[in-house]
């Protein structure tokens, strides 16, 4: 797999694997997403893996991943990719979150440094119970915030 810049029409190439299916693939949702620090991972010419992160306010941003059934054995570049892009991250932003549907990225988000917050009711795209994660960065300016 080859990770190349993200551009909009990857997003309308990619076809997610079944858990993934109801997400948001329009021309607008594409462009969006390209205005943030985002990647695409390819196969020959097929779209197999779409990530990034999406500013939430100035202090947040949520990572996500989007990913097709021919990922298997790819797993090892997706995350050193997002490692280094969390790492990136957490110079600008105090707290990276995401959501998880599924057992396998449960499992991958906990390798990459995300730890289990607690389930969001209905907040899946497709109306399912979604499990939240975050990596907060802890520094001076956070402990002082905090124990105010």
């Amino acid at each position: 797999m080859k990770i190349i810049p993200y551009e909009p029409q990857h997003l309308l190439m990619i076809k997610p694997q079944p858990s993934q299916e109801s997400l948001e693939r329009t021309p607008e949702r594409a462009a969006q997403l390209a205005q943030y620090e985002s990647f695409t991972g390819v196969i020959g010419d097929r779209v197999v893996a779409i990530g990034g992160l999406v500013e939430l306010n100035p202090i947040r941003a949520y990572l996500y991943l989007i990913v097709t059934d021919e990922i298997q054995h790819q797993w090892t570049q997706l995350y050193r990719v997002a490692r280094r892009l969390i790492g990136l991250a957490l110079n600008d932003y105090i707290r990276l979150e995401t959501l998880s549907a599924f057992p396998e990225a449960d499992r991958w988000l906990e390798l990459i440094g995300f730890r289990f917050e607690g389930v969001m009711r209905r907040a899946g795209p497709d109306g399912c119970d979604a499990k939240m994660y975050s990596i907060v960065r802890v520094d001076d300016a956070v402990h002082t915030i905090s124990e105010q």
